[in-house]
């Protein structure tokens, strides 16, 4: 079974699974007075729509309130963003977006964008979806100073990338190191393994796709792009270890108009709590984007943000 079909088939059952759950456990004293629309920045049948279906049919049977799903896709979330902030800060209208993109866009042109970080109240984290760089196991090399090392020698290496923070990352590698990547623009996180195992390119990016082929001796892991080690190779150092302070860590969040009632915010924030706790939505979560479910709570998302703002920054710093 293709991932996509399995991923979908996984979320299908666990919202079945979701509707034996008991008697729905109220999350506070406030409660909705009519229902939430949690809107998804990204089109329908994604990673982040997978995962905000899920998260709200869990809501949903947990607490008893009506929680509808809308996708509102455009600039990686930024267009949901850019409408959320002038909805009323009443707790009926939530997004659900990825850090990465917007906190990009506010390095690059924040005189473009209706709203900052402080713009909105965050409700929470559902997963971290882990980021390594990779290359054939075939490779004469096993980390990001030997991959430099390796550039330097052949006068460049190839490096595929789907996402343009994960291009930026190689770039300001390179940079820092005086060595160019070739950069080969991939369509998917299956098309850069094709590339990897193809001999096409010496180094890619992996965001859970590449596990399979990591698990059969296929490629091997030279970093962590996160702030952390990954958590299913512990043994791999991060790029910050390797002497590169700046990293990516491309969150799930769900964020609310700024302002929001004290009731309401702490209600919505045990309903997520409780919601990323279940089975459900972690077996969703491991199968979407291979990492654990993984709340930060309103604070937590919010030092997130922030503390990921300056090293998006060092990324595209001229």
């Amino acid at each position: 079974m293709k991932l996509a079909n399995f991923v979908k088939a996984t979320a299908i059952a666990a919202m079945a699974s979701i509707t034996a759950l008991a008697s729905p456990v109220v999350a506070a004293g406030w409660a909705p007075d009519e229902p939430i629309v949690l809107r998804v920045g990204f089109g329908a049948g994604g990673e982040t729509d997978t995962m905000g279906r899920v998260l709200a049919a869990t809501i949903e049977k947990q607490t008893g309130w009506d929680v509808v799903v809308e996708n509102r896709p455009g600039g990686g979330g930024v267009a949901m963003l850019s409408g959320l902030v002038s909805e009323k800060p009443n707790g009926l209208v939530l997004g659900m977006a990825v850090n990465i993109p917007p906190l990009m866009m506010l390095n690059e042109r924040p005189d473009t964008l209706p709203f900052k970080i402080d713009s909105f109240d965050y409700i929470g984290t559902i997963a971290l979806a882990e980021t390594s760089l990779i290359s054939s196991s075939k490779a004469k090399f096993n980390s990001v100073e030997e991959l430099v090392a390796y550039a330097k020698e052949k006068g460049s290496a190839s490096i595929a990338w789907d996402a343009p923070d994960l291009k930026a990352v190689m770039q300001k590698v390179g940079a820092d190191e005086g060595v160019k990547f070739r950069m080969v623009k991939a369509e998917s996180g299956a098309e850069m393994i094709k590339l990897l195992l193809g001999g096409q390119v010496d180094a890619a990016f992996g965001t859970g796709a590449h596990l399979p082929f990591v698990e059969d001796g296929q490629v091997k892991i030279l970093s962590s792009l996160s702030d952390k080690r990954l958590s299913y190779a512990p043994e791999i150092p991060t790029l910050i270890e390797a002497g590169h302070n700046f990293y990516i860590a491309p969150y799930f969040y769900v964020a609310a108009p700024g302002n929001l009632p004290a009731d309401a915010k702490e209600a919505l924030a045990k309903a997520m709590e409780s919601a990323v706790a279940h089975e459900d939505v972690k077996t969703v979560v491991q199968n979407t984007v291979r990492a654990p479910a993984n709340n930060l709570g309103p604070d937590g998302t919010r030092k997130m943000m922030h503390d990921a703002f300056g090293p998006i920054g060092k990324l595209f710093a001229k």
